[in-house]
């Protein structure tokens, strides 16, 4: 944990950090916002809500998905304008901006949760984007390409700058959004969820980064749903509810169960939830799968009725890369998949679906939703056929199943009617569980299905996985996370670079155990 740098009494305060460079003229505060409000149609995301952070500090912004972080850090960005009233402060001077250009010039960049990357432009044009090198007015592209290849060793990521997005892994691109933010000299950086797609080995590298970053001074606003890295690397915590802000306190005050209870209300004891379930027959089986473009090669597994198995592996071992070819999403060179049995021909998803499997895909924005929808239109998405009344899409069918579910998974919205874009990360990961779950599928796959998502919702999917295995469904769950993949899964097969490393049973369940065959470390 690092020290407080910074005095506490007075205001404006001179800072006694000997590496900043702005030690005179340093104020107690580099950001202020002060009772910021914004109402959606039938919703109040914020309420007279606060946040003060000081220059060269880690600061927290904890609560459940809803709780409204991400709309206080859009109003910050400007992509969100604020209701009338309250006022922002930047380096003690009013602030306000009309886009995130804006906000970006002025010295406060972020990185969001969903990135929003240009996939068809080189890693240096997305680094650069909007901010082009120029050399007699002209974009000096050599210079580009030599400036952000400096950031990528820096970052410790192996691509070259001239590498198109498009070619890149998730994990990859979220770390040159990180590069990308870096690279802006703001004086205050949003990072929002910046760890979800990256391995641990990066983690450190970005940790480093924001080390480096906070000793000059900079502040760095850090949302994160994952505890180790809020008491890690962050100074202080504010805290938000249903729109309200709870609190703000130092990080060395507070533990999880202090931290929980501020987020939602009461306490949460058993985060991972397990519930007991008969575990029957083998429903699903995929023998020797193949995939042409060799990314998974010669992987077997299998799961029973009733059963919870897990999938691990470090990101880019090749797990989620199996599930879209066992679903037909990639074409597969080799390999047998038997369901109930039964051998099925699978060329598209469409094949695999008619036999009762469902995929909740890693990137609910891009492949699991329709944003611009409603919540009811993206239920009913994958169960049309079963909406039908002689041959014609009944809607008033299709709306009752959209609200037995949205009561049934404790969907948050103002209605079905509500558009998706407009809920939170976890409510909308809820729908896309919901759309499934209406097609009544017995092999139920999830690829990280909690990522971003906060300590209760993620609560809430454990219980409704171990209710969909006491019906007697088979589950298999993707994640990066070892701790879930233990908390509730009855095996865990790992990967590693595309290949079977092994599997751990529930009563033999250790990190380092799990951690050996993700490495392929031969003890």
């Amino acid at each position: 944990m690092k020290k407080e740098r910074f005095a506490t009494g007075g205001n404006p305060l001179k800072c006694v950090s000997k590496s900043c460079v702005r030690r005179e003229k340093c104020v107690e505060y580099v950001l202020e916002m002060k009772d910021i409000s914004k109402t959606f149609p039938g919703v109040a995301a914020l309420d007279h809500v606060q946040l003060r952070v000081k220059p060269g500090e880690v600061h927290a912004l904890m609560g459940e998905n809803g709780a409204g972080k991400s709309t206080l850090m859009k109003i910050l960005m400007g992509i969100y304008t604020k209701d009338p009233g309250g006022e922002i402060l930047f380096d003690g001077k009013p602030y306000h901006a009309a886009n995130p250009k804006e906000a970006m010039d002025t010295g406060i960049a972020m990185i969001h949760q969903e990135l929003n990357p240009i996939l068809d432009m080189a890693v240096y044009e997305n680094i650069f984007v909007g901010r082009e090198l120029r050399k007699n007015g002209l974009v000096d592209k050599k210079a580009e390409i030599e400036a952000a290849q400096k950031l990528i060793e820096e970052c410790g990521l192996h691509v070259s700058p001239r590498e198109t997005l498009r070619n890149l892994t998730v994990a990859q691109c979220q770390l040159i959004e990180i590069i990308k933010a870096i690279s802006v000299n703001a004086k205050v950086i949003v990072m929002d969820e910046p760890t979800a797609a990256i391995t641990e080995r990066e983690v450190e590298l970005l940790f480093q980064h924001i080390r480096r970053l906070t000793e000059k001074g900079v502040a760095i606003i850090y949302i994160s749903h994952r505890m180790a890295e809020i008491f890690s690397i962050c100074d202080r915590v504010s805290v938000y509810r249903d729109g309200q802000y709870i609190g703000t306190d130092d990080t060395a005050n507070l533990d999880e169960t202090k931290l929980i209870k501020m987020m939602v209300g009461r306490e949460i004891t058993d985060v991972y939830p397990k519930l007991d379930a008969d575990i029957g027959e083998v429903i699903f089986e995929a023998k020797n799968i193949v995939r042409a473009d060799q990314k998974v090669k010669n992987v077997s597994l299998s799961v029973c009725r009733g059963e919870i198995l897990g999938i691990g592996g470090l990101v880019g071992a090749g797990r989620s890369e199996l599930v879209e070819g066992i679903f037909g999403m990639q074409p597969l060179s080799g390999g047998e998949i038997y369901i109930k049995g039964k051998k099925v021909k699978v060329s598209s998803p469409r094949d695999i679906i008619k036999e009762g499997v469902a995929l909740i895909t890693e990137d609910r924005k891009v492949t699991g939703l329709n944003l611009s929808g409603s919540v009811n239109d993206n239920i009913a998405m994958v169960a049309i056929k079963k909406l039908l009344s002689h041959g014609l899409y009944n809607r008033s069918k299709a709306l009752r199943a959209s609200q037995e579910y949205i009561e049934k998974l404790n969907i948050k919205t103002p209605s079905g009617n509500q558009i998706v874009g407009n809920l939170s990360g976890g409510n909308q990961q809820k729908v896309v569980i919901a759309k499934w779950l209406l097609n009544e599928p017995d092999i139920i796959i999830l690829d990280e299905p909690t990522r971003g998502i906060d300590v209760a919702a993620k609560r809430d999917i454990y219980l409704l996985l171990g209710q969909l295995v006491r019906q007697g469904k088979a589950v298999i769950m993707i994640s990066s996370e070892i701790p879930e993949l233990m908390g509730i899964c009855d095996r865990i097969a790992v990967m590693c670079e595309g290949n079977y490393s092994g599997e751990v049973k529930r009563g033999e369940f250790s990190q380092e155990r799990i951690m050996t065959l993700a490495s392929a470390i031969k003890v």
